[in-house]
Order: C-alpha cells, then sequence, then structure tokens
C-alpha cells in the first residue's frame, strides 16, 4: 500500500526543548518580519502598535528595530485565553 502524503509539517518541538538544545535562542533579538512569523501578526500592525503604544517590548537601536524571542513569547502567553468570554488579565 502506498504511504499518504502528510498534510500538515510536523509539530515542532517545545520551546523548552529548543531553549535547552539552543542557549541563549529566548534572547536572541530578531527584525520585525522575524516577528511577525513568530506572532502571526503583520508588521505593518507591529509597527503600528510600536507608535500607539501596546504589543510586545520591542528594542530600538538608533533607526533599527529588534524584538527578543523571549518578549514576542512572553507577550503570546500573556494574552493566551481559554475561551472567547475570558477577559484575561490584560
Amino acid at each position: 500500500m502506498a504511504e499518504r502524503p502528510q498534510l500538515y509539517p510536523p509539530a515542532p518541538p517545545p520551546l523548552d526543548e529548543i531553549a535547552r538544545a539552543n542557549p541563549g535562542w529566548f534572547d536572541e533579538a530578531v527584525n520585525a518580519k522575524e516577528a511577525a512569523k513568530v506572532t502571526g501578526v503583520p508588521p505593518a500592525t507591529l509597527a503600528t502598535w510600536r507608535s500607539r503604544g501596546g504589543g510586545p517590548k520591542f528594542l530600538k537601536l538608533g533607526r533599527v528595530v529588534r524584538y527578543r524571542r523571549r518578549a514576542l513569547y512572553e507577550w503570546m502567553a500573556a494574552r493566551e485565553r481559554r475561551h472567547t468570554g475570558d477577559a484575561g488579565t490584560q
């Protein structure tokens, strides 16, 4: 019998496994395009949040904007909800 093609990519390893295998990975700074990939938020929205307030913490190094991966994951975790009526703490 022929093997069926996989419809979805395999699940990525857990974050704690990534952190153990790559010390310092969470503290690396990524650009807005990479931050958009991590968060699923368009780069233009991240730019709007930077200028108006809100969104994940970022670094401003002269004219260069970077996000620490740790800040992105913490920001997303703070917005995690169990159901649509869960207002959370934010």
